[in-house]
């Protein structure tokens, strides 16, 4: 018995030879057709999605035009676009670094290789923070900030509600550093963005929040991620290489010295790091630690307050 999904890819590239034979290009069902079949053989997740985001960025129509225009063809150009972008997913690099870019809590984020791509997840961490922050202009500084999705998108809604914050974003990496400034001018955030392992650079400051999704992956569960994960995001921002608990262990800390009194600090966890996380922060000293579940009903942020 014939493999459906093969078959169908088979003859769609059959179909696609014969119409380049006739110096004819696919139109936007069968290269919609084709980009799904291809994706959906060699294993992507969501090959759905992102074969019409493909789509999308190769033509610049929108997904209601192809749909309402299936028989359009595609110039040779948009055509050679997709299919050299779905090669790369077909490679399992991340849609996210294909396309240059993805939304983050209603933004949209530049994103390429060298930082980590926001997630969804992690919007929780910003709502979090917004629902905490103090009703006055606040000093916050987002540790660990990759792209800047939290700082810049905590700014942001600030913005939004009449307060003039002063927002700082940190990281150890050159490449996060670069993206995060890039971020910022894009979406015209007035924060700084500054180069420090952790609170180095910090000496003597106070912030009313500390915001941070730190790496937390541990070292033996690499192995297991996606393909996308495992091997075109970075490792620096995935995993400490140990039991994934080593940079809440020295944020638990040292980051009491630099929260202004009754300021919060608010930490992404992995979803099964919730007691050991809290444990850290009431040992040294944290009041009203709790945690808050993400849209999936697993335990993502760990809150803490400064009680000195």
């Amino acid at each position: 018995m014939k493999n459906d999904g093969v078959y169908a890819l088979t003859h769609l590239n059959l179909r696609k030879s014969r119409i380049q034979d006739r110096g004819i290009n696919m139109t936007l069902r069968e290269a919609l057709q084709l980009c799904r079949q291809k994706l959906q053989t060699a294993g992507v997740p969501d090959y759905e999605y992102d074969a019409s985001a493909l789509l999308q960025q190769a033509t610049g129509m929108s997904f209601a035009r192809i749909l309402g225009n299936p028989d359009e063809e595609l110039s040779s150009d948009a055509e050679k676009t997709l299919l050299e972008m779905t090669e790369k997913r077909e490679q399992r690099i991340p849609l996210q670094q294909i396309l240059g870019e993805t939304c983050f809590y209603g933004y949209m984020f530049r994103t390429r290789p060298g930082t980590l791509i926001p997630r969804d997840d992690t919007e929780c961490l910003v709502e979090q923070a917004l629902s905490l922050a103090p009703k006055k202009n606040a000093r916050f500084l987002d540790l660990c900030c990759g792209s800047g999705c939290i700082g810049i998108s905590f700014f942001l809604e600030r913005k939004k509600s009449g307060y003039a914050d002063e927002g700082v974003l940190s990281d150890i990496s050159p490449e996060a550093i670069s993206l995060s400034c890039e971020n910022a001018e894009l979406l015209k955030a007035d924060v700084s963005v500054i180069a420090s392992d952790l609170f180095e650079e910090f000496a003597g400051e106070k912030f009313d929040l500390i915001l941070s999704n730190p790496p937390y992956i541990p070292e033996k569960v690499m192995e297991e991620l996606m393909p996308e994960v495992r091997l075109y995001e970075p490792r620096l921002a995935l995993t400490d290489e140990g039991d994934g608990l080593t940079f809440y262990r020295k944020i638990a800390e040292e980051a009491g010295e630099y929260l202004a009194p009754g300021g919060y600090l608010l930490l992404e966890i992995g979803f099964d790091q919730r007691e050991d996380v809290e444990a850290m922060l009431k040992n040294k000293g944290y009041s009203e630690v709790s945690c808050r579940k993400d849209y999936a009903g697993l335990d993502r942020v760990v809150i803490a307050r400064g009680t000195w």
